[in-house]
């Protein structure tokens, strides 16, 4: 009687896609900022280049600027941006950082999504952006899911004043706790005064009785 050859069964391990496989790739290796740490994008985090070949993201310049021009008072001119790794100056244009140049090289690295710039502008200290037409939904050009989003970047000096008038608050509770103190050092010292000299008191009164 011939026997049977044993059968192997072997469980097939379903692959990834190239697509999904791609996008783990993409996310592993994609640029991050070196002043946030966050990864590139092609809205608010958008790689941009300085005039000394530094690349950082727009939202970092944006508040740098801030910063720059709460510094100098808004004396006017041009406004100069140091590099935070150089110190080499790079003049913005007028329309601030959105308008400075933006780094292909690193735009190309990231997901193929986010490798197509989003038009971001400056309104004060607000840097704004508005949904294009392929990010307004599934529906036509005009679908109510478009959207604006605006982020602060502006120097905030709402701490100031709290930090001006903190010494002289100090100062003054200073002064009050030293009040105290001398108050209640004056009346331990005639609380002892006291102690040492009544029955010194008492001996001298009873001296003077047997004389």
């Amino acid at each position: 009687m011939e026997q049977t050859p044993p059968i192997w069964h072997t469980q097939v391990v379903p692959q990834d896609t190239a697509g999904e496989l791609q996008k783990k790739v993409s996310v592993m290796g994609q640029p991050e900022c070196s002043i946030c740490y966050y990864t590139y994008d092609n809205v608010f985090k958008t790689p941009k280049l300085l005039e000394c070949t530094h690349t950082f993201c727009l939202e970092c310049l944006s508040r740098l600027m801030a910063v720059s021009l709460a510094d100098s008072d808004g004396n006017g001119g041009s406004t100069r941006l140091s590099c935070p790794f150089c110190r080499h100056p790079t003049t913005l244009p007028e329309e601030g950082p959105p308008a400075l140049a933006t780094s292909r090289e690193v735009l190309c690295r990231l997901p193929y999504n986010q490798q197509q710039e989003e038009p971001v502008w400056l309104e004060g200290e607000k840097l704004c952006y508005k949904s294009s037409r392929h990010n307004a939904g599934l529906g036509a050009p005009d679908s109510p899911t478009a959207f604006c989003i605006c982020i602060d970047i502006g120097a905030s000096k709402t701490m100031d004043a709290p930090i001006q008038t903190q010494p002289r608050t100090y100062g003054l509770l200073g002064r009050l706790a030293d009040w105290k103190r001398m108050v209640l050092f004056i009346v331990l010292m005639v609380l002892l005064i006291v102690i040492v000299l009544w029955p010194l008191q008492c001996v001298f009164i009873t001296t003077c009785g047997l004389f």
